[in-house]
């Protein structure tokens, strides 16, 4: 017999939380990706002439223009901006290059690619720059003198690699949880034939994370938010999801369902923004951190209709008293 615990107070849920949550896999996989990374670099030969040498290096490899951003601690986001102005001195108004863009014309372009390298050697003596670039952020486009003898230093090298994958760690561990909550429902799917589906709830008019059993008709309608750093789009959030549980609420009242919305939140970022957490927790009908992953089972097979038990009859729960 499966056992539907209540939902606990704001403050017990808070000592369960993961602030930073460590997936094995994960760790496995970024410590193999900074080593690939250093094997790289060491294996770059420099040569004399700076520009052709910055130049090379920067054609040689997807990773190092974020080697060499880490190095300047300048932002991935900052250097498309200062490379937009850039361009606009060169009469190209066209829309913003993302990363990948820059490093493939590049690769093509060895005259685009001394530009770049020039960039980081000259840019702060340029005139044309000086002209267009706030001097706060220009002052960031300064590579120590001796770069290339500083990335084929492993003890220095591997802590700015690091920073530079800072961002694809981030963005691979909100995908990590996201899969363990999808795995924990494809069980629930294999055991009970009970669906679940990601897409536009008709009646909420939003995107769900998950509906189960369908988006069609969802009886559990589950939120998911992952977040180690802290960001003023968790107010807009907290307030959107509140407004999809009244929207819910006024669901049930109208057509007298029983649809619960379950809030699946957790991490740094939201435990050191108590207000936006609290509109998080007190608004939904259960919140889960990461270490209640297995309350789903229960949730779901309280709240779903017995007809949609296709594989096996829905269990009985008793109530957390």
């Amino acid at each position: 017999m499966l056992i539907l615990k209540k939902k606990p107070a704001l403050n017990d849920f808070i000592t369960t939380c993961s602030p930073l949550y460590k997936i094995p896999e994960l760790e496995r996989a970024m410590r193999q990706r900074v080593e690939e990374i250093v094997r790289d670099l060491l294996a770059f030969e420099p040569e004399a002439n700076p520009i052709k040498n910055l130049t090379r290096f920067l054609q040689k490899d997807p990773n190092f223009l974020g080697v060499l951003l880490a190095l300047t601690n300048l932002s991935q986001e900052k250097f498309l901006r200062i490379l937009t102005a850039e361009r606009f001195t060169q009469g190209d108004f066209g829309k913003e290059w993302n990363a990948d863009q820059v490093f493939n014309k590049m690769k093509r372009d060895g005259a685009f690619a001394e530009r770049i390298a020039r960039l980081f050697l000259e840019g702060r003596s340029s005139d044309f720059l000086v002209r267009q670039v706030a001097d706060f952020y220009l002052a960031q486009l300064s590579l120590p003198q001796n770069w290339d003898a500083v990335v084929r230093d492993r003890s220095v090298i591997e802590n700015v690699i690091r920073k530079k994958l800072t961002g694809e760690y981030i963005d691979q561990k909100g995908e990590a949880i996201e899969t363990q909550i999808r795995s924990r429902l494809d069980v629930i799917h294999n055991t009970y034939g009970v669906g679940h589906e990601h897409g536009q709830v008709k009646f909420l008019g939003k995107e769900v994370d998950h509906a189960v059993p369908s988006c069609d008709n969802p009886f559990v309608l589950v939120m998911a938010s992952y977040m180690e750093t802290t960001s003023s789009s968790q107010t807009a959030r907290a307030n959107e999801q509140q407004a999809m549980y009244q929207k819910i609420i006024g669901e049930n009242v109208r057509y007298g369902t029983k649809r619960v919305f379950v809030n699946v939140v957790d991490g740094a970022g939201w435990l050191a923004r108590r207000s936006d957490l609290r509109k998080l927790f007190d608004g939904c009908d259960d919140c889960l951190n990461l270490n209640a992953l297995a309350q789903l089972e229960a949730i779901i097979c309280h709240h779903v209709p017995a007809k949609f038990f296709k594989n096996k009859t829905r269990p009985m729960i008793e109530l957390e008293k």
